[in-house]
């Protein structure tokens, strides 16, 4: 299944970066008009479950803006206040498929 982390840009000074268990895995480049720092995960695997966060840093200030947790659906089927992966719903793919062609354009 497919999956998408999003975190919203609120100041184009600043930069905008995705880590996943500590490591970077997407930087956003904020200074081009943009809603949002997507992280597109196409296929869902076993490396990709675990902790996302979004990071913004502006002259030298370091914010998380948004803290993720993806889980494997048949380990979490009890857990409740995480993220499990599925598909998206058909007008978010379509909102995801266009910002991905805008930024890629």
């Amino acid at each position: 299944s497919r999956y998408y982390l999003n975190c919203s840009i609120e100041s184009h000074y600043a930069s905008y970066s995705w880590y996943h268990e500590d490591v970077l895995v997407r930087s956003c480049n904020s200074s081009r008009p943009q809603p949002g720092c997507f992280h597109f995960i196409p296929s869902v695997r076993r490396e990709h479950f675990g902790h996302y966060t979004c990071v913004s840093e502006e002259e030298g200030f370091r914010q998380e803006l948004v803290k993720e947790r993806l889980l494997d659906r048949q380990r979490s089927a009890g857990q409740r206040g995480s993220a499990a992966a599925g598909p998206a719903p058909p007008r978010l793919r379509v909102l995801v498929l266009l910002l991905l062609a805008r930024l890629l354009h």
